[in-house]
């Protein structure tokens, strides 16, 4: 890229905070029902490729959709999971096109104990005319 400009002012959608807001936020519901219903190729269609994961210092990409093994939700099971409970969601950033989240979530029995707390950041971005979840950090 030629044109550092663009790197701290980048091109985007112009709307207002609370529809860029909104969107996001609704793309992260979106995903969250679909992970509750264990559907894979669900979960998918609210990200974007390619989605990027930061585990500690290691950064994964996925280029296509389909990464997650078929497995996932059978290794969760073992642990007693039936859901993941979004506790909170925390706006760090909104620009043009793209919103930044802290968000903590919870994986729960069906009882309602408490299996593991997570506080990851989400960046939700606009592209192709869709949100989707760009990145993770973990």
């Amino acid at each position: 890229m030629k044109d550092y400009n663009k790197i701290f002012n980048p091109d985007g959608i112009k709307e207002s905070d609370e529809n860029l807001i909104s969107g996001a936020i609704k793309c992260l519901d979106d995903f969250g029902y679909q992970f509750n219903l264990e559907n894979l190729k669900g979960m998918d269609d609210f990200l974007h490729f390619p989605h990027y994961l930061l585990s500690g210092n290691e950064v994964i990409v996925w280029n296509t959709r389909g990464q997650l093994p078929e497995n996932f939700f059978h290794d969760l099971k073992k642990q007693g999971w039936s859901k993941t409970v979004t506790q909170k969601r925390e706006l760090i950033l909104v620009s043009s096109n793209k919103v930044h989240f802290k968000v903590k979530y919870t994986r729960e029995k069906e009882d309602g104990t408490i299996i593991s707390e997570h506080e990851n950041i989400w960046i939700v971005i606009h592209k192709n005319n869709k949100w989707g979840i760009f990145l993770r950090s973990y």
